[in-house]
């Protein structure tokens, strides 16, 4: 499952549970809602993907599931009421 990384924190090849082989800007980088997913970081990060997702990159698609707990998103400062 995709992940998402900034740069200060790229995902460990050697020890990820995944085994990813490419990765992309989310829509919009670096003014993205896509946080890098490291705890304690709020930098836009680069969605790395699995190689089966690269193949369906390379298909056309470009919508994403993110692994569980690996992206943060970032919002606006104003709270909008949910009614």
């Amino acid at each position: 499952m995709a992940i998402v990384r900034c740069g200060l924190h790229p995902v460990n090849l050697f020890q990820a549970k995944h085994k990813y082989a490419g990765k992309v800007k989310p829509v919009g980088y670096p003014n993205t809602s896509a946080i890098c997913g490291k705890i304690g970081c709020d930098c836009p990060g680069l969605v790395w993907l699995t190689e089966e997702e690269v193949l369906e990159f390379n298909k056309g698609n470009r919508i994403f599931d993110m692994h569980t707990q690996t992206v943060q998103i970032k919002t606006e400062d104003q709270l909008l009421p949910i009614i």
